[in-house]
């Protein structure tokens, strides 16, 4: 965001009322959010996203992308103004959802209480989810999303989420599965879960929390009632994984949702989104096709995610077999060793741009001309 606020420019915005008027003056009061936020007073900051709240809908959507891709992963913008993007329609949001920055728990938290399920999806890819963002997001009851908590070791469960992911694994077999694994499951609901759960997971829960040893014991007869006799095993569900993968990469464009899917391939390389949004826009494919083989993608992979990105970019029902060809045919001679050398060097110029970045905001008030709000 190398523009600063330019108070003639701004001014003649304010006197077009077209939706590209608007955009400009969104854009300038994002730049001067983002730039001035630090030394701004709490009540200026709170008018400043109100403002940027009534602008938001009077906008173009594809300007707006543009300032969500360059404020997603900053660590400098104020969460007030990263509120006003992430709770925008998901494709503008995306970027910001699930980049690192300075969203706090409670903003996310409102974000998934205000906006739903899409944007929830989203957040539950996040690192670091807090209790009561896990609270919020079982609270939408959407079975794709409570599977992909319960498959994350590190996303904190409450009891009354568990409670709720108990309520919904009565009628999913995958749900119970994942439940049984919980570190953090009680012998309170392991008990009641004993009660209709599928074979296998009573066979978990019994050599977890030894039921049918207490169910032997004359100290313990209640269990006894609670222990079924023998079933045939079925085959177990393994529990799904949420690390970032080719295959989350491939389904972020299979939903269509190609800014997060630019998001999730810039966290696995290392990279600016800014950066991996300017090499998906150069014709041929051959910059994503030097991530995916320094990335040690697949060639089935890499046709997939550019089969895909094309398809959304091109609004088309199909891409050329010679397009594909071609790209195909600069993934196999790409060699990967060439191809990670390429990579660490963009992840040493992004590095440099995060740096820069950091010292241009923070210069001092007096030696910038654009004014503070």
């Amino acid at each position: 965001m190398s523009e600063g606020f330019d108070l003639k420019t701004f001014a003649a915005a304010a006197r077009d009322k077209s939706p590209a008027g608007r955009s400009v003056m969104f854009a300038q009061l994002t730049r001067l959010f983002w730039r001035r936020g630090a030394i701004m007073k709490p009540k200026e900051r709170v008018m400043l996203a109100e403002i940027l709240r009534l602008l938001r809908p009077k906008t173009i959507p594809e300007q707006r992308l543009e300032l969500s891709y360059e404020i997603a992963g900053s660590t400098l913008a104020e969460p007030a103004l990263l509120r006003v993007f992430a709770e925008d329609e998901i494709a503008i949001a995306s970027p910001v959802l699930f980049s690192q920055n300075r969203l706090e728990a409670s903003d996310l938290v409102d974000v998934i209480d205000s906006c739903g399920a899409a944007h929830g999806a989203v957040i539950a890819q996040r690192k670091g989810l807090t209790v009561p963002m896990v609270d919020a997001l079982v609270r939408l009851e959407d079975p794709i999303i409570l599977k992909r908590l319960l498959a994350d070791p590190e996303a904190p469960f409450s009891l009354t989420s568990l409670s709720a992911a108990l309520e919904a694994a009565k009628m999913d077999l995958h749900l119970q599965d994942l439940l049984v694994e919980r570190r953090e499951l009680p012998e309170s609901l392991a008990e009641e879960l004993l009660d209709w759960a599928s074979p296998s997971v009573r066979e978990s829960l019994n050599t977890r929390f030894l039921f049918d040893a207490m169910a032997a014991s004359p100290k313990q007869p209640l269990y006894g009632a609670r222990v079924p006799p023998p079933e045939p095993a079925v085959e177990e569900v393994k529990p799904e994984t949420i690390e970032l993968s080719p295959a989350t990469l491939i389904q972020c464009l299979r939903d269509g949702n190609l800014a997060l899917f630019q998001a999730q391939l810039a966290q696995l390389a290392n990279l600016r989104i800014g950066l991996v949004r300017k090499l998906m826009s150069e014709p041929g494919g051959d910059s994503i096709a030097l991530i995916a083989r320094a990335l040690d993608l697949r060639r089935d992979e890499f046709a997939q995610i550019y089969l895909n990105a094309r398809k959304i970019r091109n609004k088309a029902n199909g891409i050329g077999a010679a397009d594909l060809g071609q790209a195909l045919d600069f993934f196999d001679r790409t060699d990967v060793g060439q191809a990670r050398a390429i990579l660490a060097r963009w992840r040493h110029d992004s590095a440099k741009e995060a740096l820069t970045e950091s010292e241009d905001l923070a210069l001092p008030a007096e030696k910038n001309d654009e004014p503070a709000v």
